[in-house]
């Protein structure tokens, strides 16, 4: 066990909590990247930093004494710390937040690597973990469009702008001219969108056993005459057997980087599992099929009222804080 990684923060929130033992102490893990931001995410004025990868041992030893006698507020990234130590301030009732990458996650200047542009909060779980109640999903669900101050018109405009703007969740790509990539439209037009196989949202989505070959397949299935276009996940183009199998299913497959703004244009539908990017092409009406469960899957359904909830998604940030970096 590395004592400047796990023993001395613990020490230092000791000498903080007797040094002002009435002001509440932040505990956060599984943030390291973005070590130096940390003070402008959390609520408390002072807080100390964990790594996320610790043992049982650790924790019965160190870390849950800790807990028990300075009663920390808790913030993870995401599910980024081991499953036992969440399980336990769950059971115990404690305070925690989840903090994750917000609906916009960079800028046109922005390298890949840089700090997220915004974040999201969430008091219960992340918002892409639909197996439990978040945050989000509590919106969505009880927001009351009546009592709650929904203004539509403002909620259209911004919408407006969003879309106008050319908005994403990333957007440091440059412009992609997709007519000589897609050819002459003839024909419906699928859009299918890959993602990680590993990636948190498909485990607790409801997207696990779920492969882009099936997604491909039902698109398929269910549009026999339609054009279908592949944006496989960066991660995942060289797996050379995916892209033979695609090609073999007589499928346009995306390999260069393209704005997914870019990719939607003259799609007339999108299949996903549990992508962020089938919210994102809800916003641009277009008709979307997931095969897992996010957040928006109940949206999927409707083909009215867009603004809403991209209305409750801001204020979903707003309400849990959203961080603009400056």
């Amino acid at each position: 066990m590395k004592f400047e990684a796990y023993i001395k923060p613990l020490l230092s929130g000791y000498y903080k909590h007797y040094r002002q033992p009435k002001q509440r102490l932040a505990l956060v893990v599984g943030m390291q990247p973005w070590r130096d931001m940390v003070a402008d995410w959390v609520f408390e004025a002072s807080h100390i930093q964990t790594q996320r990868h610790f043992d049982q041992h650790y924790f019965d030893k160190w870390l849950k004494p800790f807990i028990q006698r300075i009663n920390p507020v808790i913030y993870i990234w995401g599910y980024k710390a081991p499953p036992f130590f969440i399980d336990y301030i769950r059971e115990q009732g404690l305070d925690i937040f989840f903090l994750e990458d917000g609906f916009i996650r960079s800028g046109p200047d922005d390298e890949s690597g840089a700090p997220p542009l915004s974040i999201v909060i969430d008091s219960q779980a992340p918002y892409f973990d639909t197996s439990r109640p978040n945050d989000l999903t509590d919106l969505i669900a009880n927001f009351d469009f009546e009592q709650d101050g929904y203004d539509e018109t403002l909620a259209q405009e911004m919408l407006d702008y969003y879309v106008a703007r050319r908005v994403s969740k990333y957007n440091h790509q440059p412009y992609v001219d997709v007519v000589p990539i897609y050819g002459i439209k003839n024909k419906k037009r699928i859009l299918v969108l890959g993602q990680v196989p590993h990636d948190d949202s498909l485990k607790y989505g409801g997207g696990i056993g779920i492969t882009l070959l099936d997604v491909v397949n039902r698109a398929i299935n269910e549009n026999p005459n339609a054009q279908i276009i592949v944006k496989p996940h960066p991660m995942t183009l060289n797996d050379s057997s995916i892209v033979n199998t695609l090609t073999e299913l007589d499928c346009l497959i995306l390999t260069q980087s393209i704005h997914l703004v870019d990719a939607l244009e003259t799609i007339d539908h999108v299949y996903t599992i549990t992508s962020l990017g089938g919210f994102e092409a809800l916003l641009r009406g277009k008709k979307v099929t997931v095969l897992g469960r996010p957040f928006y899957e109940a949206i999927c359904e409707r083909e009215d009222n867009k603004c809403q909830y991209f209305l409750i998604c801001y204020l979903y940030s707003q309400y849990n804080h959203c961080v603009i970096s400056a």
